[in-house]
Parts: C-alpha cells; structure tokens; sequence
C-alpha cells in the first residue's frame, strides 16, 4: 500500500507538472500569435498609408515648390555628412579588399573589387541606413510634435490635407533624392578607395583605374538606383507613419523617432536581400 501511495503522489505531480507546462506553451503561442497578427496589421496599415499618399500624386503639380524644399532639406543638408562616410565607405572597402586579396589575386582587380562592392552594396546601403537615423528621425520628431499641439487636426479643419502638403513632397524628395545622394556617394567612395590604394598601399593609379573598368557593367548602377529609391521611400514612410502614431509628450515623440529608425534599418535590410536575389 505504500508504495501504490507513492506512485498514486508521483503520478499527481507528473501530471500537475505537464499540465503547467501545458500551460505555459499555450500562454506562450498566445503570446506570439498576438505580435504577429500585431506585426500584420501594422504592415497593413503602412500599406494603407503609401496607397493614400500617392493618391494624392496629381496633386503634386499644384505645389511643386513644396516638393523643392523637400529636396533641399533631406539632399543638401545631408551632404556633409555623406561626404564624410563615403570618403571612409572607399577607404575600408580598398584595405578590406587587399586584405582578401593579398597572396591570391593579383593588385589590378582591386579597383574591380571596390567598385562592385561600393556601387552595389556598400553605397546605397550605408547611406540610407545613416539617412535612416537623419532624415527618418526627423520626419518622424517633426510629425509627432504636429500632432502633439494638435497642428494635423488644424489642417484638416482648415481643409489642408496632412498628405498632400506633408507626406507627398517628403515622399516624392526621399524617392528623388536618395538616388542623387547615392551617385554622389559611389563617386566620393571610389575617390577615396583610390587615394587610399596610392598612398598607403602602393598601386599605380593606371593600375587602379584598370580594375575599375574591368568588370563594370552599367546594370550595377541601375540595381543601386532601384535600391535607394526603394530605400527613400521606405525611411520617408516609416518616419510619417511612426510620427502620425506617437504617443503624447516629449517621450512619445522620441520613442516615434527611436521606432523609426530601427524599423527603416530593418526594411532596408531586408528589402536589399530581396533586390539582389531578384536581380543576381
């Protein structure tokens, strides 16, 4: 009898056990099945977001100068920055390359190297994730505070449409801009992989200039055209939308920011995977 005693308790405590247990793994697919369908619904509101911007497109030829000021503060104030990381984006990219190379491929594609890696990846990835951080931040702190003092619901009492005059001009320069800014970047990029290969690791500018012209094929540049314009939009995007849902006060508006940030960086990650394995 004590030992039916016995097993009748351990067998207790093995199915109280496996019950909690139980539990825990239905909390935790309750758990995930929410951020999921969390995670859905914020994708299609931004979805939702992009379809009523460009909706209002043909309104863009009423206020073209609106358009322009976009451009000049996302493409001209980002200019010195985007100097500097392009002129060490070429300069990593050409020590890196000597490195891989060394022992093994001759010096004349070291040009070749940088230039694939710059024009196709290197270029438009680093200069939208550091836009990413200014001019997604930007948008989405500049929103937030309109609707924090409640300027957004002014406009619309006022009959001012928020998308028209706020999200389609910054929508339209983030396109536009960033492929300008990218091109801008590749040349800085390679300038500075070339005086880095002159001056510290001894190859001939001829040299150079040869593996630069080797491999290039003009369809490199077109995929890093489509990157950053799809990038532009992604970071104008992801700062309107997380600025339009910011929460109240101060902190409210820098977790917009914060959130803004860190979804363009992953979208433009991702969405880099998906145009090179499409493309290549």
């Amino acid at each position: 009898m004590p030992t039916d005693n016995r097993s009748r308790t351990s067998g207790s405590a093995l199915a109280l056990i496996l019950d909690a247990a139980g539990g825990q793994f239905l909390r935790l697919l309750a758990l995930l099945w929410e951020g999921l369908s969390h995670k859905i619904g914020r994708i299609g509101e931004v979805i939702l977001l992009l379809l009523r911007i460009l909706k209002r497109l043909p309104w863009f030829f009423m206020n073209p100068s609106l358009t322009l000021e976009q451009f000049i503060r996302i493409g001209v104030s980002s200019l010195p920055l985007i100097i500097v990381i392009s002129f060490f984006i070429g300069a990593v990219s050409a020590v890196q390359a000597e490195y891989q190379f060394r022992g093994f491929v001759p010096s004349n594609y070291l040009g070749t190297a940088v230039c694939k890696l710059v024009i196709i990846e290197s270029g438009p990835v680093l200069t939208a994730l550091v836009l990413a951080g200014r001019v997604g931040s930007a948008i989405a702190a500049q929103i937030g505070t309109m609707k924090e003092k409640e300027e957004l619901d002014a406009m619309t009492v006022l009959d001012l449409d928020p998308l028209r005059y706020l999200a389609l001009p910054r929508l339209l320069a983030g396109i536009f801009v960033f492929p300008l800014l990218v091109i801008i970047s590749d040349f800085l990029s390679i300038v500075g992989g070339w005086i880095i290969t002159t001056l510290v690791l001894k190859v001939t500018t001829a040299t150079y200039v040869f593996g630069l012209r080797f491999l290039f094929q003009p369809y490199d540049v077109l995929t890093s055209m489509i990157k950053a314009m799809v990038f532009g939009g992604i970071v104008v995007l992801m700062g309107y939308y997380h600025g339009l849902n910011a929460g109240p006060g101060a902190k409210g508006v820098g977790q917009a920011s914060m959130k803004s940030v860190v979804a363009s960086c992953m979208l433009i990650l991702i969405v880099d995977f998906l145009i090179v394995y499409i493309a290549y």
